[in-house]
């Protein structure tokens, strides 16, 4: 399973704007539903965005304390670097196409099991399994807005090739910080 792209694809967030009304999708496998549910979603302003994640949470029950600290360490790293990115005009019609379109690109293993847009408020949560005996969970929970968003991934898998199990918990907060400049709109 590839839940470093889930993590990636989280960043497609800053996309989604707030709604008015709480869209429960009844069949949320069903790339249609998602996408209709996602048409009351207002479409982001154009410009400029800089994301920020925290490492909240990250175990790996019964490894050595060592082992947990070190990748604890490399995952705040990674999770702590500021990413910038533009969402031109273009971009910004599409509103959270390009998320549900990056979601939909991960291995076959992965589908979404909830997903609920409430107001500003996002709820959904994706279920993998490999048939293999390797599974987990990614939840996505937070707020969206037309400049901003605050989302906390919650992931917890289970290993069965290592026979380990890992939870961590993100939180990455994407802020509108001006126009895009023309090097970053050219490479957008």
């Amino acid at each position: 399973m590839r839940f470093s792209t889930v993590l990636i694809a989280t960043s497609a967030l800053a996309l989604a704007a707030c709604g008015d009304s709480e869209t429960t999708v009844d069949d949320p496998s069903d790339p249609e539903q998602l996408a209709a549910a996602s048409e009351n979603l207002p479409t982001p302003q154009p410009g400029e965005y800089r994301t920020t994640g925290t490492l909240v949470e990250f175990d790996l029950p019964g490894a050595p304390a060592e082992e947990v600290e070190m990748m604890r360490g490399f995952m705040e790293m990674g999770a702590a670097q500021t990413q910038t990115m533009c969402i031109t005009e273009e971009q910004a019609e599409k509103g959270f196409d390009d998320f549900l379109s990056a979601m939909q690109d991960l291995p076959d293993d992965c589908a979404f099991s909830e997903f609920t847009v409430s107001g500003d408020m996002l709820d959904a949560t994706m279920s993998c399994d490999d048939n293999s005996g390797s599974s987990g969970t990614v939840h996505f929970a937070g707020t969206v807005t037309e400049t901003s968003q605050d989302m906390t991934v919650s992931m917890d898998m289970n290993d069965a090739t290592q026979g380990r199990a890992m939870r961590m918990v993100i939180r990455n907060q994407t802020e509108r910080v001006g126009d895009c400049s023309a090097e970053s709109e050219a490479a957008g």
